[in-house]
């Protein structure tokens, strides 16, 4: 089969976002391939401003030129705001662990060829969906860099979803001149990796053998990253195909003021 002939679902966990999700949406909508061969999954999760509402207007607006799309809500009142801090976040690992695997099964129950799991804080280029098939292998992501309410604009590429293991179930962001400057390296941009997330092709295949589950230390994407690897499968990650992920209202001002 073609890889433009592949059927994809596109899919998020969503909760609160509605700062964002006008710029999101507009990313997802513009992605460079055929939008009868695309699914939608949204699970909107604890959400208490108006983004229930957004996805509404977009599946009233496009549902007719998608395969489909649907929308689930999925409340926990036990689970805390992710304030993005060590305290919720752990709070918050094991709920977002089962609402990705909730989008695995969706995957396979949908029965499409990939699952294009890409978080609704991350603003997708037009062309990022089909570079990833175009690599026609199981795992592939794209790059994101997820410094910038850590440690500022100039060093969050230090930040990157890439991580390579230095000992078992432990890592180190891969962060280098290759990855900041990925279409000047001879050796080509796609990079294997063992452990990357956030926005990421996955083969129904995959999501049949891989799980989510919870790390307090690293978040639920090491765990389905280490799972995968265990399965034989591996990851890689495509450095020249650069996503921008606003994290907060105040990056996403950076980034219309285009200054990121």
């Amino acid at each position: 089969m073609e890889q433009q002939n592949k059927t994809v679902l596109l899919a998020a966990p969503i909760s609160s976002r509605d700062w964002v999700l006008p710029y999101y949406l507009d990313s997802i909508y513009s992605l460079d391939y055929p939008k009868h061969l695309l699914s939608i999954y949204w699970l909107l999760n604890n959400s208490i401003d108006q983004s229930k509402k957004l996805l509404q207007q977009f599946k009233s607006q496009h549902q007719n030129e998608y395969k489909q799309i649907i929308i689930e809500e999925k409340n926990n009142p036990k689970i805390p705001k992710d304030e993005r801090v060590t305290q919720t976040r752990h709070a918050v690992y094991p709920w977002l662990a089962h609402l990705r695997n909730m989008i695995l099964q969706k995957t396979i129950s949908l029965n499409v060829d990939f699952l294009y799991s890409s978080d609704c804080d991350i603003i997708l280029k037009a062309d990022s969906l089909k570079r990833l098939l175009a690599h026609n292998t199981p795992i592939v992501s794209n790059l994101l860099y997820n410094g910038y309410l850590f440690s500022g604009i100039d060093t969050a590429w230090k930040f990157p979803n890439i991580l390579k293991e230095t000992s078992p179930r432990q890592y180190q962001h891969i962060a280098n001149y290759r990855i900041k400057n990925p279409d000047k390296n001879p050796i080509g941009t796609l990079l294997q990796v063992e452990f990357t997330g956030a926005s990421i092709l996955i083969s129904k295949e995959v999501c049949k053998v891989a799980k989510y589950d919870t790390n307090l230390q690293f978040g639920e994407d090491e765990v389905f990253s280490y799972s995968a690897r265990q399965a034989g499968y591996k990851l890689y990650c495509d450095i020249s195909s650069y996503q921008q992920h606003i994290m907060s209202p105040e990056i996403l001002q950076l980034y219309l003021d285009g200054k990121l």
